[in-house]
């Protein structure tokens, strides 16, 4: 299985939705085109896995300054593999590219908040070496 890991691009829109729509975000093409769009101006990166031609998973990156911290933060926004490709070693590749990414920019942290459902991404990134470090609390602001 030959992967590459580059940038993802608008014209991957169709695919990235796909598989935002298998994390449970349900998306669709434009909206996602709308998306890549306003998170490239604000300086977010996205990686996609790809795999023989086919987007086979994707990252998303932010880097935020942090008040209470000296160095800026980095949050892996979305992680997705597809259903049909895990388990190959994609999702640590593209953890890999975004922490790399992190280093660059001058972060001194990289994070990931997920569900308390999700069993199987825990285990994840905690394989990864990734800590349990807190709770997140939320509240929708609009539906």
């Amino acid at each position: 299985m030959d992967q590459t890991i580059r940038d993802g691009r608008l014209e991957d829109a169709a695919d990235i939705a796909a598989l935002l729509t298998q994390l449970g975000y349900p998306s669709d093409e434009p909206a996602v085109e709308e998306r890549i769009d306003r998170l490239q101006i604000v300086g977010d990166r996205i990686v996609v896995a790809e795999i023989e031609g086919k987007v086979a998973g994707v990252a998303h990156l932010q880097v935020t300054p942090a008040l209470e911290r000296h160095a800026p933060v980095a949050r892996i926004g979305a992680l997705v593999v597809d259903e049909a490709y895990r388990g190959q070693g994609i999702g640590r590749a593209l953890v890999d590219a975004v922490e790399a990414e992190a280093r660059l920019r001058g972060c001194e942290l990289l994070y990931v908040t997920t569900s308390n459902d999700r069993n199987d991404a825990r285990a994840f990134y905690q394989r990864l070496g990734l800590e349990v470090t807190g709770r997140r609390y939320s509240r929708m602001l609009s539906e």
